[in-house]
């Protein structure tokens, strides 16, 4: 084998990066921290939803036992 059948190969090896593949690279980062963000607030928003619901159930079972004490106090 000889020497100058690899030039070509070991300039291959130590060209620069293509810029056009680093862009993508770097897009495709970009667009993958952008969708675990979009993630992020989906889930904070669902526990935010969820944590009203509770609140608002427990409201309710008060109110009812407010006005059931109500009715019976008016009973008497």
């Amino acid at each position: 084998m000889h020497l100058h059948a690899l030039v070509p190969v070991l300039a291959f090896l130590q060209a620069e990066p293509d810029p056009i593949r680093a862009e993508i690279g770097r897009l495709q980062r970009n667009f993958q921290g952008l969708i675990w963000g979009f993630v992020a607030a989906w889930v904070i928003l669902l526990l935010y939803t969820l944590m009203l619901m509770l609140r608002e159930r427990k409201i309710r079972r008060e109110m009812e036992r407010l006005k059931s004490m109500l009715q019976e106090g008016g009973k008497q």
